[in-house]
């Protein structure tokens, strides 16, 4: 876009081609805009990047287990132990 601070006499001096090829610049930059807001706020797409980001990370996470990464065969332990735990307190509760 074209400096906010134009004064009348540089105005003046553009010719309609100029304006129309300006004009058509900023009505591509606003398609571009309008359509990458489109597609960032498309709840489908949001589900499915996040689908794709869910199943990489498992993904690592099982090939870090598999190599028997310490850190991550802790994160499975505490994950099985909470798990137990909860159940164990569920059972308790009936």
């Amino acid at each position: 876009m074209s400096d906010a601070k134009q004064t009348p006499d540089s105005v003046k001096k553009r010719t309609p081609e100029q304006i129309e090829a300006e004009i058509a610049r900023t009505r591509a930059q606003l398609t571009d805009t309008v359509n990458e807001l489109s597609d960032r706020l498309d709840p489908r797409a949001q589900i499915d990047a996040a689908k794709e980001v869910a199943t990489e990370r498992a993904r690592s996470f099982a090939d870090d287990v598999s190599r028997r990464d310490p850190k991550a065969l802790a994160t499975l332990g505490a994950s099985v132990a909470a798990a137990a735990l909860l159940i164990v307190l569920r059972w308790r509760r009936r």
